[in-house]
């Protein structure tokens, strides 16, 4: 359930709240952890943990009726150690061809729980839950269950996901605190500076965990990205091309990254896909004065790209605020480029970025600043039109304080006014 805000004056902050930590209540051949993600045009990649790394099987059975399953798919599986930490086998399956906007009843592992999921459309309308740096506490409980309490059709998360750090029994406690949800609906993430874990300052296995753990379909990418730090996906039966950046993979001008985007972005005919989103970690713009500078040299290397296929929105995380620019190119509004959404205000444990720098270089191209925990929704309506809303985490609510109609770029009756059709702001 959510509502609409009424004036920022009347908001009252609630304080921080502690960690959760989410118990394995499991036998060790059960799975837990569990979480999908879209594989191609009609397939899922099915995810889970097992304690016991011997003799649970990476298969899942699956079909339309309850209990009833009428295929099955074989996977397989991995660990990985960490200092002392030694994890359970992580299974990876896919599984499909599957119908769009149907729901699958499965089972991982011939054991435990079942389980359902709802695949997305093949057609617009398509609705986009994004939360960025989400972490495991009480907020982020709150956050999780405001996103549940409507219906969407898949997750977009650009990183910064358990705040592990390093601690690697958290990495468990989050696949477990996300699994209602991540079991549920397509989760499509990609890494944060806090997925980086480096091992005695070995950074070429940084990210062993986070590659394990929450594997990405960036082998089936269109353009064939050579990294789980990136790669892309269609949505919607291609309506929507969906970006996933690395703000901490290599991408200068002539890296893998920096070419694979220029490939993938050169594969996308906007008559067919008229809506384009990418998402990254580090934003590029930003007026808190956490964080700031960060993404200006992956900006530098990549922001004409994005420019030059029309990129309607481009989402960020790291800053603990949200924060809605304008179109902009190369630190000018234009009505050409991108529109900016910073959204790094999931629930993590690190609190809020509560200062904003009122004579920034780029103030007068922010719309809409709010340190407040919350999520937001795209809806992409039809090939022309879409909606953006930020729910701001009210406790029982979630409470709508920010939207925004878009208007495709790739529309031939683009004005110069059409970034933002029409405003909420409280």
């Amino acid at each position: 359930m959510f509502r609409y805000a009424t004036h920022a004056d009347e908001y009252v902050r609630p304080l921080p709240r502690p960690l959760v930590l989410t118990a394995n209540k499991t036998p060790p051949g059960h799975p837990q952890q569990v979480h999908i993600s879209t594989v191609g045009a009609n397939k899922m990649r099915v995810s889970w943990v097992t304690d016991d790394r011997s003799r649970a099987v990476s298969v899942v059975e699956y079909g339309t009726s309850p209990g009833k399953y009428t295929a099955s798919a074989k996977g397989s599986h991995t660990t990985y150690s960490y200092g002392s930490y030694q994890s359970g086998a992580i299974h990876h399956v896919t599984i499909g061809p599957l119908k769009a906007s149907e729901t699958y009843y499965y089972r991982c592992g011939k054991a435990g729980d079942e389980f359902s999921l709802r695949t997305p459309p093949a057609n617009l309308p398509i609705e986009f839950a994004v939360v960025g740096d989400l972490g495991q506490t009480d907020w982020t409980k709150s956050t999780l269950s405001h996103i549940s309490g409507a219906d969407y059709d898949m997750l977009l998360l650009p990183g910064d996901l358990s705040y592990a750090d390093r601690v690697q029994p958290l990495w468990d406690s989050f696949g477990r605190l996300v699994q209602p949800l991540a079991s549920a609906r397509p989760w499509m993430v990609t890494e944060g500076n806090h997925e980086m874990e480096p091992r005695q300052h070995d950074y070429d296995d940084a990210f062993a965990a986070y590659n394990n753990r929450w594997r990405m379909p960036y082998e089936e990418s269109g353009s064939q990205s050579q990294s789980n730090l990136y790669y892309s996906f269609n949505a919607a039966g291609g309506a929507a091309h969906v970006v996933m950046l690395g703000s901490y993979a290599r991408f200068e001008e002539g890296s893998e990254q920096h070419a694979w985007l220029k490939r993938d972005l050169a594969g996308v005919d906007r008559r067919r896909t008229p809506w384009l989103v990418a998402l990254l970690h580090a934003p590029w713009y930003n007026t808190n004065e956490a964080h700031q500078e960060e993404g200006e040299s992956m900006r530098a290397a990549m922001e004409r790209l994005l420019y030059e296929a029309r990129v309607d929105v481009v989402f960020a995380g790291h800053v603990h605020a949200y924060e809605r620019f304008t179109r902009i190119y190369n630190n000018k509004a234009d009505s050409r480029g991108p529109m900016y959404i910073t959204i790094g205000d999931g629930g993590n444990r690190e609190d809020l970025a509560t200062k904003f720098i009122k004579d920034h270089k780029s103030a007068h191209l922010s719309v809409f600043q709010e340190a407040s925990f919350g999520h937001g929704r795209l809806r992409i309506v039809n090939d022309t039109s879409a909606v953006w809303r930020w729910h701001r985490n009210d406790n029982q609510y979630a409470t709508v304080a920010d939207e925004v109609w878009l208007e495709s770029l790739a529309s031939s009756k683009l004005a110069p006014q059409a970034a933002a059709c029409r405003s909420l702001r409280p």
